[in-house]
């Protein structure tokens, strides 16, 4: 099985069927398969074939699918990087990679321009919105001329152990490493998200509103999750924005009834945060689930309480296709945990000596199965360095509770150490998050001469509030031990974030820096 048959067999299985509204768009899953064939036989002519890498670099939109599965459909490897990277971002990651091609639209064609220059081996660029132009160097075609190529059914040869997709990641310990991942992950990681979900117990239409990036490993899981649905909820729909507004987000909830949704904690704090909360009705939602960075329990309290909502954390990384441990709704609610490990994910606690840690203990969370990567590209040493005794080492800081519950403490490169003491940021913010006027928070550690480190908060206010750093820090000492306190509080516009909204606390170390 390879993911390409995958798309066709959930098509033959439960029939034509509306899968998107994207803006206020309709599409079917017979329309995004027509579209994936056309393209693979556009991506052969232009030369592409098994093995070969294409760099996909495009804002949301409903093509992005049919494009990864264009790709697929030629035994080739998609490569989805965030839009919003920078020119030299892009040119290192196009380098790196070996790649050939490019899928890209018109609003990126001008960086992605600029990065190929002396990139001798991109073979050549498509562009949504674009127009053909086989005499620029490399050669552009517009990928609407490829739809209207004739649909090719047949598949070449293509192996589960196939790489199907590469994924860099963000690059917060020193350069970004291409993540391989073959078909066969892929479809394991579909198969762990149905079973997190607990798809076979619905029998409601589930309506979800997601406004993540679709070409990003989050994207896929969407779109591989479509692949597993059910007959009996075949009329459920994905309601898909361009990229995260709050209020449009909150009117497209209401206007489509969605029962689920999709989220970084960012976004939760936007919408508690927005001025016009108390206009939208979401009471609509019964689910969300929320991932790529930590919760605070004291948001996930918040929104949970005032729109009736069961918050579902899941935790993953890039390098098991965003698989390692969910919450089931049917579960017991546990504050501030991501639930336990995917029916086919062994997931352990392991010391700075590889050696297992017993129910409660802090240390390194470790997981292996189906889902864990194949390597890094062109990379062994850091192959060999993450994947030890065939465990992928995360660099995530957690404990298991007597139940099997996982719950992140942090990132291991987060830690701070202030005379020997271990002090986890994601603990502080939690408390920072339980003053009302506060709506966001960080704490990073800063170089000392005598403790070593010493954590220093940042604080974002709420509109119209004043508080200061002396009533942040005497709330937090009544809440946890003095040497844990922040030795100072910083208040800021916002806190710097990736495209996934995850906190860069690098850049908040680097500003104390200078």
């Amino acid at each position: 099985m390879n993911v390409a048959e995958l798309e066709a067999q959930a098509v033959e299985r439960l029939g034509e069927r509306m899968v998107l509204d994207f803006e206020d768009e309709q599409f079917t899953n017979l329309q995004l398969l027509d579209w994936g064939r056309r393209l693979q036989r556009g991506f052969a002519g232009l030369g592409l074939k098994h093995g070969d890498v294409t760099l996909l670099c495009m804002m949301n939109h409903p093509l992005i699918y049919p494009v990864f599965q264009g790709i697929f459909r030629n035994g080739a490897v998609a490569l989805p990087v965030m839009f919003m990277l920078a020119e030299a971002e892009l040119r290192y990651i196009l380098s790196d990679s070996n790649a050939q091609g490019i899928v890209t639209d018109a609003m990126n064609l001008p960086k992605v321009r600029e990065a190929v220059k002396e990139l001798d081996r991109i073979a050549w660029i498509v562009v949504l919105g674009g127009e053909d132009n086989p005499s620029a160097s490399p050669p552009e075609y517009s990928l609407d001329g490829l739809l209207k190529e004739a649909p090719m059914e047949s598949l070449p040869a293509i192996n589960d152990q196939d790489l199907a997709m590469m994924l860099y990641t963000a690059g917060t310990t020193g350069k970004p490493k291409g993540v391989m991942l073959t078909h066969a992950n892929l479809l394991a990681g579909a198969e762990a998200a149905a079973e997190g979900a607990e798809i076979e117990k619905h029998t409601a239409t589930r309506i979800m509103m997601s406004a993540m990036p679709m070409a990003h490993i989050f994207g896929v899981g969407v779109m591989m999750a479509g692949y597993m649905t059910p007959k009996r909820i075949a009329d459920g729909y994905g309601v898909q924005m361009s990229w995260f507004e709050p209020e449009r987000f909150m009117q497209l909830i209401v206007k489509h009834r969605c029962n689920t949704m999709a989220a970084v904690p960012t976004m939760l704090i936007f919408i508690l945060n927005h001025p016009k909360v108390d206009e939208y009705d979401l009471s609509c939602l019964d689910e969300v689930v929320c991932g790529a960075a930590s919760l605070p329990v004291e948001i996930a309290r918040i929104f949970s309480e005032r729109y009736n909502c069961r918050i579902r954390e899941i935790y993953g990384q890039t390098e098991s296709v965003g698989i390692g441990a969910a919450n089931r709704i049917s579960w017991p609610y546990k504050p501030g945990s991501c639930g336990k490990a995917y029916s086919n994910t062994e997931l352990q606690i392991m010391d700075e000596n590889d050696y297992f840690l017993s129910t409660g203990k802090i240390g390194e969370v470790v997981l292996r199965g189906p889902t864990v990567m194949k390597g890094y590209y062109q990379r062994p040493d850091e192959t060999s360095e993450t994947l030890r005794n065939g465990w992928l080492h995360t660099g995530d800081m957690g404990y298991l509770d007597e139940e099997g519950y996982l719950f992140i403490v942090d990132r291991k490169k987060d830690l701070i150490i202030k005379a020997g003491e271990n002090i986890f940021p994601a603990e502080l913010e939690s408390i920072m998050f339980e003053i009302e006027g506060i709506a966001e928070a960080a704490v990073v550690g800063r170089s000392d001469p005598v403790y070593g480190e010493l954590p220093v908060g940042f604080a974002v206010l709420k509109p119209a509030v004043e508080l200061s750093a002396e009533e942040i820090i005497a709330h937090m000492q009544t809440r946890t031990a003095p040497f844990k306190v922040p030795a100072e509080i910083h208040f800021i516009n916002a806190l710097p974030k990736s495209p996934v909204g995850k906190i860069l606390r690098r850049e908040l170390r680097e500003g104390l820096k200078e």
